[in-house]
């Protein structure tokens, strides 16, 4: 039950990233436009604020990848965090794969690798909090007994 309260959430998660980096619909053209794709990550990186703003967004879109995953995923008995990986490459490709046919758009390895570092965050904050929570259950218990 609580798998699924979970997986929805990300679900939904997913699909509001991608309705909102998919907008607007009007500039997709379905002819792909090779001449946008920025393939070298991190050329255009500076410090202005528009850059870092775009960038800044890029990660935190997908740290809620990563931590839902985990989530998600950590009842299965698989691996999670392998799990919250290639579901944040893959939406995170699928993304840049849209944008490749947008005529506006400038797909980038840069914003895969960026949304690659907010899931990697999100599985990074899971585990976090599971340590924090299973730390303070044993001290609690401790000063319980």
């Amino acid at each position: 039950m609580v798998t699924t309260v979970w997986r929805t959430i990300l679900c939904l998660w997913l699909a509001s990233v991608l309705l909102v980096i998919s907008l607007p619909w009007s500039n997709f053209d379905a002819t792909p436009h090779w001449k946008n794709v920025q393939w070298i990550p991190f050329t255009h990186l500076n410090l202005h604020q528009a850059v870092l703003v775009e960038t800044a967004l890029n990660i935190l879109a997908f740290v809620p990848v990563g931590y839902l995953s985990v989530r998600s995923f950590l009842l299965c008995g698989h691996h999670p965090y392998l799990g919250a990986s290639f579901l944040g490459f893959v939406s995170s490709f699928t993304i840049e794969a849209y944008q490749l046919f947008c005529q506006d758009r400038v797909p980038s390895t840069s914003d895969v690798l960026t949304n690659m570092a907010g899931t990697a965050m999100g599985v990074w904050l899971a585990l976090a909090i599971d340590q924090f929570v299973a730390f303070c259950t044993l001290h609690f218990r401790r000063l319980c007994a």
